[in-house]
């Protein structure tokens, strides 16, 4: 599976790409792409690296104005951080730019 390594901040990413169906990657437009010979993508998984373990974003938790709580886990294990709140959108943006893809759905950062 394609993956992009990513800093953000002071903060190491993984955003895991998984190849799939035009069907299913429409279904999620917002974590679809396409690349130039129509092969769909989805964002698969969302990975923040923590105590030099790799963990897995799972959903925000709380909102605020513009953070909100994140729950990330590996195997078992939560770990709660603050993160924008376009945090998937970023990540989204720089899987396009960096492995040429086009996205499904226009991503507008704030």
């Amino acid at each position: 599976m394609p993956s992009v390594h990513f800093l953000w901040g002071k903060f190491d990413f993984r955003a895991i790409l998984e190849r799939t169906e035009e069907s299913k990657a429409v279904a999620q437009p917002d974590r679809g792409f396409r690349n130039e010979s129509d092969q769909y993508f989805v964002l698969k998984s969302l990975q923040n690296l923590y105590r030099m373990e790799w963990y897995e974003f799972v959903r925000p938790t709380a909102h605020g104005l513009q953070l909100e709580e994140t729950l990330w886990q590996n195997n078992g294990k939560s770990h709660y951080v603050e993160y924008p709140q376009d945090l998937q959108d970023v990540a989204c943006s720089i899987c396009a730019v960096e492995m040429d893809l086009s996205p499904l759905q226009p991503v507008e950062l704030a």
